[in-house]
């Protein structure tokens, strides 16, 4: 594990838009390659999501860890005080926290193993993926599930599109909710508010009825897709459309990946327009970088929510789960013990390997002398009876040192 390095930014050191400007320059496809090369590393993943960017890598035993870090933090845009470095089993720790959520801004929400997993799947693809980094992930995915399975952290399913949800707080009956976007995140709406499986928004007491959904994309197939989820009251427009001429909303959730954000204060004056009562009652930005001039959007009226509002939410559903959160972090312990004993072994496997293969050959050399011309007085059963104890006397005595190493290398460390 020595080898093995992450540098990264997330919400805990680093604002929204520094986060965005991280993952717009993150690469992609052959491009992550060229970075690997270019590093000098030799196993490496990219974790990019909305609310971190990782990478996780090793390098081989000429190379320079502190090198490996400089090399990577001059390819991120932003100052080097927003980024945090980690090595050896600190990088093993932080990707259990990070698969099993409780490094999320929101812990027990559902989406972070998926991504987890899809990076290190799509690290896989590229041929960037070694023995070191495939036994990280796969014990960290392994734990993941763990957690879920022994602890109630994920008893009530949370994630950045519950915390919207809720703060967006009771729906009217028949409440008309946009969803602009086709990603992630529009699709966790569809299947919330349509009654896909995942929950809904809250309603009013007594209201039977559900919310009336639009969804607006550049692309308007994929916007008729997700309509199409939910039932024949959807619809879906085109987001030029819907910009020009926004339908009358109870709710507006953003959620795209754009430079400069869609909804100006020119747009949202149309929306404010459009409402029912002068003004449209929620507006929730999802998107990174932001998709709304959130300040515009309060200024006319507008309760609006972007990622640091979201951000405060999950601290404080963090304080909630303090019990469940202690219940994970013993499951990961349990786990990750497991996996500095995998890690132990596969390191001094060549080490007791050749250990053994010593001791056999002075066994060898002994028997050899033993057996020699000069001393022939030996039938064949003496013979195989003296090999066989002496061979099982060798293995017994190989085994002192065998455990001795491990017990040090706990200790001390391998190297």
């Amino acid at each position: 594990m020595q080898r093995l390095g992450l540098l990264g930014l997330s919400y805990r050191t680093a604002d929204q838009g520094c986060i965005a400007r991280a993952a717009a320059a993150s690469p992609t496809g052959d491009a992550i390659r060229k970075v690997h090369a270019d590093c000098g590393l030799v196993e490496s993943v990219l974790l990019s999501t909305c609310n971190r960017v990782e990478w996780v890598f090793a390098v081989s035993e000429e190379a320079s860890l502190v090198d490996a870090f400089a090399a990577l933090e001059a390819r991120l845009p932003v100052a080097p005080s927003e980024c945090y470095r980690l090595a050896g089993e600190e990088v093993a720790r932080h990707i259990f926290e990070v698969a099993a959520s409780l490094d999320s801004m929101n812990p027990g929400e559902t989406q972070i193993v998926g991504q987890v997993r899809e990076a290190y799947r799509r690290a896989g693809e590229l041929g960037l993926v070694g023995p070191r980094l495939h036994l990280v992930f796969d014990a960290a995915l392994k734990a993941a599930k763990r957690v879920r399975r022994e602890t109630a952290l994920a008893a009530r399913p949370v994630s950045m599109m519950s915390l919207a949800l809720e703060a967006a707080g009771d729906l009217p009956a028949g409440a008309t909710v946009a969803v602009v976007g086709a990603g992630e995140m529009a699709r966790e709406a569809a299947e919330r508010l349509g009654g896909g499986g995942g929950g809904s928004a809250r309603r009013r007491e007594g209201d039977a009825a559900g919310p009336r959904l639009v969804f607006a994309n550049r692309t308007l197939a994929k916007a008729e897709a997700l309509a199409a989820r939910c039932g024949a009251g959807a619809r879906a427009l085109a987001v030029d459309e819907f910009l020009a001429r926004p339908p009358a909303l109870d709710v507006l959730i953003s959620a795209v990946s754009v430079a400069e954000p869609l909804f100006t204060r020119e747009v949202l004056e149309r929306v404010a327009r459009a409402a029912v009562g002068g003004a449209a009652a929620v507006i929730l930005d999802l998107g990174v970088p932001a998709n709304v001039d959130l300040a515009a959007a309060r200024t006319l009226g507008f309760r609006a929510f972007g990622m640091d509002d979201l951000k405060a939410r999950g601290e404080a559903h963090r304080r909630q789960l303090e019990l469940e959160i202690a219940a994970a972090r013993r499951v990961l312990e349990a786990e990750l013990e497991e996996f500095r004993g995998a890690m132990l072994e596969r390191t001094l496997a060549p080490v007791l390997a050749a250990w053994r293969e010593r001791a056999h050959y002075t066994l060898d050399e002994g028997l050899a002398r033993l057996f020699s011309s000069e001393n022939g007085r030996w039938n064949e059963d003496e013979r195989e009876r003296i090999e066989r104890w002496a061979a099982s006397l060798v293995e017994r005595l190989a085994a002192l040192p065998a455990i001795a190493m491990r017990e040090m290398a706990v200790v001390h460390g391998v190297e």
